[in-house]
């Protein structure tokens, strides 16, 4: 589910936290990666059950309007068409989501008030309403109305964003990730397959990327740091932002001790975290000190790479 970018970020606080607090110790460490990434998981079943029931909603708004005295025209146009799409019913009867839901307590996340201004919303939309007037939709116009809402909808319902913020610390980062990456699975989306709902097992190897990176730059915290000293330019190590540090470490990490992520790919994507996370000059300074590293290391003949491209 989470691209590397998002665990790398993720190890870096959790390095932070280390370089905060040495007395923090390995174990505890793990524990908090284990549960930054846990957040992440339950951000995207809260999310997902968001979506469906407001597409449920439908035939609560529509019973509403059925149950008024004197009905106006729009209310004798509700439709339930929405609560209908496939892959809403795909994941309502799927057994793995339903049971990652209870597991995890996704339903005490979820606010009726948010569903109901949700649905409001998105039925306001012209392209909702080209949608309901459909009797039997296609599969392509079940995934176009999902891509609707996953992309304009969602993203912009103030409350919405309001209230996940307040429960995960993670929105910010991961939110937007998880959006875009269930809209893949939306796009590859097929009645006849079983596997269209990624869960937790299936994110097994990039978790253990993530657990990789904070062990191996935590032990060799210190032949890191001999690699990036020299090349601090009028700057002393204590001087040095402790982000900007964490970052540098990171990536010379990736570089000398994970032989199949390409060279530029470990470079580039420290270079746009910095970005976000530390100072207004981090991206210039992190980007010459790791260019410098790069160098020399290569010159040495210490970045082994396995696989075509993967040292440039």
């Amino acid at each position: 589910m989470l691209g590397r970018r998002n665990l790398r970020v993720k190890v870096m606080q959790a390095l932070y936290a280390w370089e905060t607090d040495r007395e923090t110790n390995h174990a505890q460490l793990d524990a908090l990666l284990k549960n930054q990434i846990q957040r992440s998981v339950s951000l995207y079943l809260t999310d997902l059950l968001y979506l469906v029931e407001t597409c449920r909603y439908s035939m609560v708004d529509k019973a509403k309007r059925m149950a008024k005295y004197i009905k106006t025209e729009e209310d004798e146009k509700a439709s339930t068409t929405i609560a209908a799409n496939r892959i809403i019913k795909y994941l309502e009867d799927n057994v793995q989501f339903n049971t990652l839901v209870k597991k995890e307590g996704i339903r005490n996340y979820l606010n009726d008030d948010d569903v109901k201004g949700l649905f409001n919303e998105l039925a306001s939309k012209p392209k909702y309403k080209e949608y309901a007037a459909l009797t039997e939709p296609t599969l392509e116009q079940d995934k176009e109305i999902i891509h609707f809402i996953l992309k304009k909808v969602m993203p912009s319902y103030t409350s919405l964003e309001q209230h996940l913020e307040e429960l995960f610390i993670n929105y910010e980062d991961d939110n937007g990730l998880i959006l875009y990456i269930f809209s893949k699975y939306v796009d590859g989306f097929d009645e006849s397959k079983s596997n269209f709902f990624q869960s937790l097992e299936q994110w097994e190897e990039e978790k253990k990327f993530a657990f990789d990176l904070l062990d191996k730059t935590i032990e060799h915290n210190k032949e890191l740091s001999e690699l990036i000293e020299p090349n601090l330019k009028n700057w002393e190590m204590d001087r040095v932002a402790i982000l900007d540090l964490i970052l540098m470490k990171m990536a010379v990490c990736e570089l000398k001790y994970f032989p199949t992520i390409p060279v530029k790919v470990s470079i580039n994507e420290y270079i746009d975290i910095s970005k976000s996370y530390s100072t207004p000059k981090s991206k210039d300074f992190v980007n010459g000190v790791l260019d410098k590293i790069k160098n020399q290391m290569q010159g040495r003949g210490e970045i082994k790479k396995f696989g075509r491209g993967l040292m440039e």
